[in-house]
């Protein structure tokens, strides 16, 4: 087995864990959401916001439905409704520091 052999076992075996855990990686995005909103007091909401939605696309792109690569789908919420992450924009300068 080469190198390409165990890359390829590698990353199916990640994204079948992500598919799997999907939901729990979703919460505890959301939650460090949460907390870094709380932190800065809501002064960066819109920019946790979008990497929320980003971070969401990524893990249901990654895992995929069964965990197949490339799923076009996109995360649906606790309520059943599905959810369209939008596109955040690129990011520019140094990250915010937390006050404490």
């Amino acid at each position: 087995m080469g190198l390409g052999d165990r890359l390829k076992g590698l990353r199916e075996q990640a994204q079948q864990a992500v598919g799997e855990h999907r939901d729990q990686i979703q919460d505890a995005v959301h939650g460090l959401g949460e907390v870094a909103n709380k932190r800065t007091h809501g002064k960066y909401a819109d920019k946790i916001s979008k990497f929320d939605a980003k971070a969401t696309e990524a893990v249901v792109k990654f895992g995929g439905e069964s965990g197949e690569e490339g799923t076009d789908t996109v995360a649906g919420s606790a309520d059943g409704s599905v959810q369209t992450p939008t596109p955040a924009p690129a990011p520019r300068g140094e990250p915010p520091a937390f006050d404490e």
